[in-house]
């Protein structure tokens, strides 16, 4: 059809008047004589405007196309009235004339953006259809229509097309249907992309390995591996043979889903078929492995390509650097890494932060700066991955000033602050209980529009629980309900834990029974702060059942639930109960530690029963459970109260034998023990053996020896203490005064 032909169609939607004739013929008079210029400089001009006009001066053959293009586009700038969707087609209609389709979809592209101008399809088609005379037109122009509205992600747009051309009964090709499929898929609108295919079956499109291909690795993506698995096996039945690709879909689902097994058969099927596996095969396949720390062999499926002799590439050298760095072996790894520019190989972002992650866990900072500075000059740039591992480590090592440095630079340099970049800092600020800055980034992150997860929250209401600060932990909590995100197992253990620490054992049971009502999961450390609290107030028989409730819910005790336990039977002197429950835990298969021998020691010593303790202390070191300073000033203080000194003074020179810390408690130990004695001169050469060793004193070591003196009425070497005593910074309290008193008053 003629563009006159075709516009004289539209003079029926916007008849033209003299008036307009006049102004757009002007307009193309202008532009062909002065160019765009002219009117860029005249506003008065362009405020004249109509769509009328508009319509006319791009439907004027005197006018060259390239100048009509450049009136569009100046239209678009400028604050003119603009084109109207009559006058948008007059212009495609022009543009098809000279098959210029690449400027055709620019146009269709601005009709799309432009709420203004957006209608059905029908409305579109109606307008190009009056007085046309070539029926091909619309079809190519549907074409271009729907991949625009692909490209923009107007799926509903895109199939609302789909069903005009299916209708109108125009050839409707897989290939047409891809660009969808595709864009579905990159946007992981999966069950959208499902489900238009389904509607190209019914359309009776033929479909071909391409599409489902598409649609099979969209799913696998999204761990729908069995619903992919099962397309396939319908699309074989109606005459679709699977490629190599589609298989290597199918391994790759089941790899992101972790079921590797499944893998290896969908590995075996394809070989069956008559495919060689290749390279991505094998990479998929090992970097599963890797992930669930199958480390050998998945060492021995990366080793497999280079074997084969496939071409080598970095995603098989990223794996192996992986593997070898999970492994501890970074030596191995890092010349793995240099000698990929050897076979013409340039690491990329994954390999470079593959080794990074390696040398972070290791603490080995310096190697982290060398690989960071190589990656750059090597033009490969630091994404996330990179400064959130840097990040890390750095937050672990303590060295919170060089993580916010990192933070800066991610900033200055464009890349994206993520959740786990503020996730990672708030946890540690939180540990280190500064509640301030970790709340000042909290505040930061939703200004920035950086989303909350989970952890965020956990981290921050396990701050405030740590400080048994609760009100503004329930706060938090409320926060993140509102925001959709429900409370997990950590965050409830840490309610529990902070209300424990309060003493508040009533809320802290509230709290465990919202847990079951509201099912989340209790963990070993739930059941353990629980069990701790009751403890510490002496409530056991409430530990008792909720050992038992433990038990019924399939949570084994560990080591650290004994220890609790056995402490608060010590603590109430019930060292039977204690003992009992260090046989069960033998008997379990649990070996008990120096915390578990230190309670049970400090239990029989409160009684007064040091034969046991002897036996405890010997069978601690034949077990293997390693003494320490507790250890030996529990029983140092069990002897010294029965008044047997000198074992005591023995165990003194036992620890310093076995390297054991003699520290201030040993010390005022023994000095008390002496003291008590009477024997004041042993009690002074303790005291000044502290000093030549190094080991601080503190009240309770000048409480001892001054009283000792007073007791002895050398009242000029207890005042010469309580100066020395001052004069170090320690301050004489209650105790001393009144032995100083009663020091003097004796000696009258």
């Amino acid at each position: 059809m003629s563009t006159h032909k075709f516009i004289r169609g539209f003079s029926r939607i916007h008849p033209p008047s003299n008036p307009h004739q006049q102004t757009a013929s002007n307009i193309v008079q202008d532009l062909s004589n002065s160019g765009m210029e002219l009117l860029k400089n005249s506003p008065l001009i362009l405020s004249t405007l109509n769509s009328h006009v508009i319509q006319l001066v791009f439907s004027n053959p005197k006018l060259p196309l390239s100048s009509c293009l450049e009136f569009y586009k100046l239209l678009r700038k400028t604050p003119a009235p603009k084109p109207d969707l009559v006058a948008h087609f007059t212009l495609i209609r022009r543009l098809y004339s000279e098959k210029r389709f690449t400027d055709i979809r620019f146009v269709l592209n601005c009709i799309a953006n432009d709420i203004n101008l957006r209608t059905p399809v029908s409305n579109i088609v109606s307008l190009v259809q009056d007085g046309s005379d070539d029926p091909i037109f619309v079809e190519k122009l549907c074409r271009m229509l729907f991949r625009v509205y692909s490209d923009n992600g107007m799926f509903v747009e895109s199939i609302g097309v789909f069903d005009y051309m299916e209708k109108s009964g125009f050839k409707i090709h897989d290939k047409f249907c891809r660009v969808l499929l595709h864009a579905l898929n990159k946007r992981g609108k999966m069950d959208t992309c499902f489900s238009f295919f389904r509607r190209m079956v019914g359309a009776n499109v033929e479909i071909t390995v391409h599409s489902m291909t598409t649609v099979i690795q969209g799913l696998c993506k999204g761990g729908k591996v069995e619903k992919a698995k099962d397309l396939m096996e319908e699309m074989v039945s109606k005459g679709i043979e699977p490629k190599l690709l589609t298989y290597n879909m199918l391994i790759n689902g089941y790899c992101i889903n972790g079921t590797v097994d499944e893998a290896f058969k969908m590995k075996t099927i394809l070989e069956q078929k008559g495919f060689e596996p290749n390279a991505f095969t094998y990479n998929i396949i090992a970097g599963c492995l890797c992930k669930l720390k199958r480390y050998d062999e998945a060492k021995m499926w990366s080793f497999a390509v280079i074997k084969r002799g496939f071409t080598h590439d970095v995603v098989t050298f990223s794996t192996l650097v992986n593997i070898l760095s999970k492994t501890g072996n970074l030596e191995n790894a890092k010349l793995l890494f240099e000698s990929m520019e050897k076979w013409g190989l340039r690491p990329n972002i994954v390999t470079y932060n593959t080794l990074i992650d390696g040398y972070c866990k290791k603490g080995n900072l310096e190697e982290i700066k060398q690989l960071f500075e190589k990656m750059e000059e090597g033009g490969v740039r630091p994404d996330s991955t990179t400064y959130n591992t840097l990040i890390n480590v750095h937050c672990k090592k303590g060295n919170m000033e060089e993580a916010h440095k990192l933070l800066g630079h991610m900033d200055a340099k464009g890349v994206r602050v993520d959740t786990v970049t503020y996730t990672t800092l708030i946890d540690r600020y939180c540990k280190k209980e500064n509640l301030e800055e970790a709340n000042r980034l909290f505040e930061e992150m939703e200004k920035r529009g950086v989303r909350y997860n989970t952890f965020t929250y956990s981290s921050l209401i396990g701050g405030y629980c740590k400080k048994v600060k609760m009100e503004e932990a329930h706060k938090r909590m409320g926060h993140m309900e509102a925001r959709g995100l429900g409370p997990d197992t950590v965050i409830y253990n840490s309610l529990i834990d902070g209300y424990c620490k309060k003493e508040n054992l009533e809320k802290a049971k509230m709290i465990f029974e919202e847990m079951e009502n509201r099912g989340v999961r209790y963990s070993i450390v739930t059941y353990g702060a629980l069990i701790d609290g009751y403890c510490k107030i002496g409530k056991m028989e409430e530990t008792h059942k909720l050992s038992g409730h433990m038990e019924a819910s399939g949570v084994k005790p560990n080591i650290v639930t004994y220890n609790t336990l056995i402490y608060g039977y010590c603590k109430k002197g019930n060292v039977e109960e204690s003992k009992r429950l260090y046989e069960e835990m033998e008997n379990r298969g649990l070996r008990p530690d120096t915390v578990t021998y230190n309670t049970l020691i400090d239990g029989c010593c409160k009684k007064g029963n040091l034969e046991e303790t002897k036996q405890l202390f010997e069978g601690m070191k034949n077990k293997g459970a390693i003494p320490d300073s507790i250890t030996y000033n529990i029983l140092i203080d069990g002897y010294c109260k029965k008044g047997n000194i000198e074992e005591a003074h023995k165990l003194k020179g036992l620890m310093e034998v076995c390297e054991v810390g003699v520290d201030t408690v040993t010390y005022n130990t023994l000095i008390d023990g002496y003291c008590k004695k009477e024997n004041i001169e042993e009690a002074k050469w303790l005291f000044e053996e502290m000093e030549k060793m190094g080991v601080s004193y503190d009240t309770f070591t000048y409480n001892s020896v001054i009283d000792g003196w007073c007791k002895k009425e050398k009242m000029e070497e207890a005042n010469k203490l309580r100066g020395d005593m001052e004069a170090r910074g320690v301050k004489p309290n209650t105790f001393i005064y009144n032995a100083l008193i009663d020091g003097y008053c004796k000696k009258g």
